[in-house]
């Protein structure tokens, strides 16, 4: 942390990344709010909705990480704060339900531009002891704000109306965009490195890198792997808590208790990355597979789920899903190009996605088929059954470079 605090322009990167955080998750949750409170919008709508704040991501993600790579970072980085801030006002004054969800769309490609050019800087300053460290750094931010945010978002719906908390949302953009002025000069020591040259593929420099690059290729299947999973059940837990016979507000305590794991795996990946390094991805790919398969066999059996077990087992999951996210956002940034960093993660967030898009459409129609206890028994199980042969294959490439080394020594 100390090491971290001494880079020039990290502090003000880190407190750019705290309000942006905070007016991500106010948006989404006041925006969804509003469809259903102050608009009134039926289950299609809000649907629709959901799909165009999420897909641009999908469609143009891989676009603007090239752009990043290629133009400014910095401005980048002004521009998306400011769309954002100007979105957030226009959702304010949105006179009907049709505008509104149009800028909910815009919304949603206003927010890509950031995650790109904030990966690029980061990797400027950074050297890769300071990169595990910036890993946890900015998870804790991120989990913290995810716990915090929805609350702040309920209090000012709550005290005042929905619009509220937007306009406190354009406010942090704003906020945001003062402090970008302090990392001119990382910016400036980028442009030296800036890719001139149009990329015939936006996904080109990430599959080369999965091709030839066997740690990343390793942590990339493992994430992969992870959000579909993740898709498959994720969209069934209300559902599957109902039929357990658990109150609502169970539902919102699991959200949190999540959030809470992957904040104390945030406190602790570093210590457990410098230990288990390239295993860390496949082991927590393990865990979080058993928090998911035990609560749907005990289901399955008939077993009744006591409220405690539950909120540990998914404040385990979510500590493994942070730690092996966390495990490839440091792999990224240290294996990636210096000159396609941006293109490489936001094609890589992209793919995955593209996961989470088909995962809840499989899961649904496989909780229809076998019911939802079977679909957390299938979810868990393919996650366990994935980290482990991920697991034995960096174990088992470990064991040949050290034979290997051994044959060198002792013929």
């Amino acid at each position: 942390m100390t090491s971290l605090n001494t880079v020039p322009g990290y502090k003000a990167l880190l407190a750019a990344r705290c309000t942006s955080s905070v007016a991500l998750w106010l948006d989404f949750t006041l925006i969804f709010s509003l469809l259903s409170y102050h608009w009134h919008a039926d289950a299609i709508t809000i649907g629709m909705s959901s799909a165009l704040y999420g897909l641009p991501g999908l469609v143009l993600g891989p676009f603007l990480g090239s752009l990043a790579d290629r133009r400014n970072p910095l401005m980048m980085l002004v521009i998306s704060y400011l769309a954002r801030g100007v979105t957030s006002v226009l959702l304010i004054v949105a006179p009907d339900l049709q505008l509104f969800v149009l800028l909910v769309l815009i919304k949603g490609i206003a927010n890509l531009g950031a995650m790109p050019a904030e990966q690029i800087l980061i990797r400027s300053m950074l050297n890769k002891e300071q990169l595990v460290s910036n890993a946890s750094v900015m998870t804790a931010v991120d989990q913290f704000t995810k716990i915090c945010a929805p609350l702040a978002a309920a209090g000012l719906t709550g005290l005042y109306r929905p619009a509220t908390g937007l306009g406190l949302s354009a406010a942090l953009a704003m906020v945001g965009i003062l402090c970008l002025p302090a990392l001119r000069r990382v910016a400036l020591a980028r442009a030296q490195q800036m890719v001139t040259g149009r990329s015939k593929w936006h996904y080109g420099p990430l599959l080369q890198l999965v091709r030839e690059n066997r740690r990343f290729r390793q942590a990339f299947v493992c994430v992969l792997w992870l959000t579909a999973i993740l898709g498959l059940y994720d969209p069934q837990l209300s559902l599957f808590l109902k039929e357990e016979g658990m109150p609502a507000a169970v539902f919102g305590m699991i959200v949190s208790f999540t959030a809470g794991g992957a904040l104390a795996g945030a406190l602790a990946f570093r210590t457990l990355h410098r230990r288990y390094g390239r295993h860390l991805p496949s082991g927590g790919l393990v865990a979080f597979g058993l928090t998911v398969l035990l609560p749907g066999g005990l289901a399955a059996g008939g077993v009744a789920i006591p409220l405690p077990l539950w909120l540990a087992l998914w404040v385990a999951n979510g500590c493994a899903y942070g730690l092996t996210a966390m495990s490839f956002g440091v792999t990224l940034q240290q294996e990636s190009p210096a000159e396609a960093v941006g293109t490489v993660s936001a094609a890589a967030r992209s793919a995955q996605l593209g996961a989470l898009v088909l995962g809840p459409l499989l899961g649904a129609s496989m909780a229809g088929l076998l019911g939802i206890p079977l679909v957390f028994v299938l979810s868990g199980s393919l996650a366990v059954i994935g980290g482990a042969v991920m697991l034995w294959r960096t174990q088992g490439r470990k064991d040949l470079v050290v034979g290997q080394a051994g044959s060198a020594e002792h013929p």
